[in-house]
């Protein structure tokens, strides 16, 4: 039965064999340039999810975005069900997992195994279901994993393989746990649908309690001692793009309030990732990331769930620990520590703020990342010219009026980077603050820039504003780079394209402000 839950949300997608597009789950945009307060109000009249653009230059995709959370769990392997190129990225996603593994001391996992079907013509005709059964066999004998993932992509989606089917065929002929994910990226233009399926999957094959041993005699302390920790057991569900700083942090600040972390479901184990029902609280750092899990875990086991902010910059940190308090009823133990944080934080940034104030700046990124990360340098000082979310939602509404309350321009876009480098040329942003990828474009602008997240550095709770604040004044400081490389290497773009509207290619859009 599908329940209801606090956002307005329902789920009861599990008995379908992938998880519905965001499209048709949630309230979504993934065009729209404009004011803020225009967004708003076309997510709230559902109008500005119509949007399209009349020509899109690139934007992500599905079957990557599952794969980097499929990746990260430890001693399975991975059978990518598709043509060639859907493997291109599989040196890099081994190697974070190698260096994320390592950082979060787990030490003699498996390294990730990789196997591909290569769907070629002939398969298009005839199917690819014997090349994926192949495949399935081979790596249970060559390699004994825990679990099995087939990660489905576009080519299958088109032709019908049912891997289902096939999963169910064979369960009883390896001792891996098989586990179909559905990643045909055709169906969404939300790449974030991504997560959703990944998520599918793992919660169909993956997410049971754990069995346990039933003996003559009870030990009736120790049931009671495990009680009483799950009672005070908070999980904190990780994304890819936060770090194992990031996790330190967040979970210091938990300890703080006499609370037991545990961060999942990234880098998890089969045992880890089926005893998840066993806390209090689930608490989310990223409602794009999050959402479709946290409320499948509450209407399957009841666990309550907190889908709130994102715990970047000090407002946004301290309300992320208010909520989880609230739950507790800890709200005065918060506020000490809350006071403590914030006093040696504010002294510890007062250098930084010199620095800083009245320069402008421009954030792009994730929806919930690029708009706190805004709001934290607002409160420094900076003025926010832009935001550039790869999507929009229902869940990023309330943080639009957290950044300044004066128009600013918002872009929502997947990629589009001509789009991004056009409406940058118009605004000149003392600095630009963005996702892995894009940076490199905006520095042949001659625009200073600084990351928006990295596996190597600390972004959120209270140590990561002092590394944000940091990074950025060290971008302010040193812009050799950026003007060497304006000066130096061209942009692939005519001088027609930065005299246009850089949002002329969005239609069925109304009120498009100009910039």
């Amino acid at each position: 039965m599908s329940k209801k839950l606090t956002d307005g949300l329902t789920y009861d997608y599990l008995s379908a064999e992938s998880a519905p597009t965001r499209e048709d789950r949630i309230e979504t945009c993934f065009a729209y340039g404009g004011s803020g307060h225009n967004l708003k109000e076309g997510i709230g009249n559902g109008c500005a999810k119509h949007n399209r653009r009349k020509f899109a230059q690139s934007g992500g995709c599905q079957l990557n975005l599952a794969l980097g959370i499929l990746s990260s769990f430890q001693n399975m392997a991975i059978i990518l069900h598709g043509s060639l190129g859907c493997g291109s990225s599989h040196l890099s996603r081994s190697g974070l997992k190698k260096a994320a593994g390592a950082s979060r001391n787990k030490k003699g996992s498996m390294d990730t195994v990789w196997i591909e079907t290569n769907l070629d013509e002939t398969d298009v005709i005839s199917g690819g279901i014997e090349k994926l059964r192949e495949a399935i066999l081979y790596a249970e004998t060559e390699y004994r994993p825990d679990a099995i993932i087939i990660a489905s992509g576009c080519v299958p989606g088109i032709i019908g393989d049912d891997i289902d089917a096939l999963s169910n065929e064979l369960e009883n002929q390896v001792s891996a746990k098989i586990v179909p994910v559905h990643c045909a990226g055709f169906k969404s233009k939300y790449v974030a649908t991504g997560y959703d399926s990944a998520y599918h999957g793992l919660l169909k094959k993956l997410v049971d309690p754990r069995n346990r041993i039933h003996t003559t005699i009870t030990d009736e302390i120790a049931d009671a001692n495990e009680k009483y920790l799950n009672s005070k057991t908070v999980n904190i569900f990780n994304v890819g793009s936060n770090s194992y700083g990031d996790e330190v942090e967040l979970a210091r600040l938990l300890k703080a309030l006499d609370l037991n972390p545990r961060v999942l479901p990234l880098y998890a184990n089969i045992d880890e990732i089926s005893r998840i029902s066993e806390a209090a609280l689930n608490v989310s750092i990223c409602a794009t990331h999050d959402d479709y899990l946290l409320g499948h875990l509450k209407e399957r086991f009841g666990t309550e769930y907190i889908i709130d902010t994102l715990p970047i910059g000090i407002k946004n940190t301290n309300r992320w620990l208010r909520e989880i308090a609230k739950f507790f009823k800890l709200e005065n133990e918060v506020e000490k520590l809350i006071a403590l944080e914030n006093a040696q934080l504010e002294e510890a940034l007062e250098p930084f703020k010199e620095v800083l104030q009245g320069k402008t700046l421009f954030v792009g990124g994730g929806e919930t990342r690029a708009f706190t990360t805004g709001e934290f340098f607002q409160s420094l000082g900076m003025k926010i010219v832009g935001v550039k979310s790869h999507n929009f939602d229902i869940f990023a509404v309330p943080m639009v009026d957290d950044v300044d309350k004066d128009d600013f321009v918002v872009s929502v876009a997947p990629g589009q980077p001509a789009e991004e480098l056009n409406l940058l040329n118009r605004l000149r942003p003392d600095l630009y603050i963005g996702h892995s990828g894009a940076n490199v474009w905006v520095a042949k602008l001659g625009i200073p820039t600084a990351p928006l997240f990295g596996q190597a550095f600390n972004f959120m709770g209270y140590s990561g504003a002092f590394e944000l604040a940091r990074k950025a004044v060290k971008s302010l400081q040193n812009t050799s780079l950026s003007k060497k490389l304006a000066t130096n290497v061209a942009l692939p773009l005519r001088q027609e394209w930065y005299e246009s509207n850089p949002f002329d290619n969005i239609k069925d859009l109304e009120d498009v402000k100009q910039v």
